[in-house]
């Protein structure tokens, strides 16, 4: 169980950092990306589509890796009711 959590946690935090990464570096750069992309800036569609695409493949990630761990857990006895 102690395992099962620690690795939860690990995932956890390396999904913030990626997170935090996909948030604040694009808006650190954002005046270096002001060329034209259909019509508006590019730093316009990295906010307005970019990040929020990446948002959901990370919790896509984080679903289907705890998915897998549930299922190890399961499967070990690691993790009782």
């Amino acid at each position: 169980m102690r395992r099962y959590w620690h690795r939860n946690l690990i995932l956890i935090g390396t999904l913030i950092v990626c997170w935090a990464a996909l948030t604040f570096i694009p808006a650190f750069f954002a005046r270096d990306l002001s060329f034209g992309f259909i019509g508006w800036p590019f730093s316009f569609w990295m906010a307005a589509y970019g990040a929020p695409l990446c948002y959901l493949v990370l919790i896509g990630i984080y679903a289907w890796v705890m998915n897998r761990a549930d299922a190890r857990a399961r499967r070990d006895g690691e993790q009782g009711d």
